[in-house]
């Protein structure tokens, strides 16, 4: 029986971070052009556990701790990465 995995995606780019630094393993950035400028916006997409969930939870709930010079090298790398995207030539655009 092929059971294919479940993705959780998020656009919140702190969020996405937090669980980098947390070392869930990010699967792809995919990106989808919105709003008027139309604009890519990043979707963080990572394999959906009871962990992750949990953790997303604890995220909104303000309790986890991090370490934060690792979440700030993680913020950079995800912004560098979103922000650059309509620079590339190799994205579909509409």
């Amino acid at each position: 029986m092929n059971k294919e995995k479940e993705i959780f995606s998020t656009r919140d780019i702190y969020l996405a971070a937090t669980l980098i630094t947390l070392k869930f393993q990010m699967l792809s950035v995919d990106y989808q052009y919105e709003g008027a400028r139309e604009m890519p916006v990043g979707y963080f997409q990572f394999d959906k556990s009871e962990e992750l969930i949990v953790t997303e939870r604890n995220y909104w709930q303000g309790s986890l701790l991090i370490e934060p010079r690792q979440f700030v090298t993680n913020m950079r790398s995800l912004k560098a990465q979103t922000s650059n995207s309509y620079k590339n030539p190799h994205l579909n655009k509409r």
